[in-house]
Order: C-alpha cells, then sequence, then structure tokens
C-alpha cells in the first residue's frame, strides 16, 4: 500500500474538493438564454420549408442551431407549440396567453432551428418567442 505523507494527503483533498465543487457549478450553472440572442436571418416560412424539401444543404447548413426569425401563417396553435403554414413546429418557450396567438394570424416567432422531420415533413424550432404580429 501506497504511504502518503502529511502534505500529500491534504493536497488529494483539495484536489478533490476543488474538482466537486467545480463539478456542482456546472451541473447548476443556468443555461444561456435563446430568447435573447438575435436572429441571424429572417425567412418566410414557405421559402424555409421548400429549402428543406429541395434539400438545399448550402442554406440548410448554414441555418442548423441558429436562431432565426420565420414569418408566416398560423395554422394552429397546441398548448406551447405553434405550427405556422406549410409546415413549421415551433416549440414556444412560454405558454402563450389567450389570444395572443390565433389560427389564421401572421406572425414572426424567433427561435432555434433544430432539423426537418422526414416523417411529417416539418421543420422545426425551439426556444421560440413571438417578435411581430405582422
Amino acid at each position: 500500500m501506497i504511504q502518503l505523507s502529511s502534505f500529500q494527503k491534504i493536497a488529494v483533498a483539495l484536489v478533490v474538493c476543488f474538482v466537486l465543487a467545480f463539478g456542482l457549478y456546472e451541473f447548476n450553472r443556468p443555461s444561456a438564454d435563446r430568447t435573447l440572442e438575435d436572429s441571424i436571418v429572417a425567412i418566410d416560412s414557405a421559402q424555409l420549408h421548400e429549402n428543406f424539401i429541395r434539400q438545399d444543404s448550402a442554406a440548410i447548413d448554414a441555418l442548423l442551431n441558429e436562431i432565426i426569425e420565420v414569418s408566416g401563417q398560423v395554422e394552429s396553435v397546441q398548448g406551447k407549440t405553434v405550427l405556422l403554414i406549410p409546415g413549421i413546429v415551433c416549440g414556444m418557450e412560454e405558454l402563450p396567453s389567450d389570444g395572443q396567438i390565433t389560427d389564421g394570424q401572421s406572425i414572426t416567432l424567433k427561435g432555434r432551428l433544430l432539423g426537418f422531420d422526414d416523417l411529417f415533413d416539418e421543420v422545426q424550432l425551439d426556444f421560440c418567442v413571438m417578435v411581430l404580429p405582422s
């Protein structure tokens, strides 16, 4: 068995305490507030959907995991999910208040572009907030 001197024991204890403290700090650190970030592009919902349908990789790669603004007409609102025509699904950051977003309304939403769901032909966004009623 290895024998440690008093100094070595103290040094090991300090390193363990530092690692635990750093781990707890990182675990409890709040995530970045995506709603405060600026969007890199403003795009119409039909154009965004068309980019994914055509599999325009240059346009898609430039936007993936970025904050974008999408303008379009609301197809439906279900809880914290807003569906824009022709197939843009926006997971809202907060539950919209009654009457804030209604079916048929033209709006602009800002959120992070996650990707495309091939099964439902839908573009997925999260961390969405309403920017402007158009």
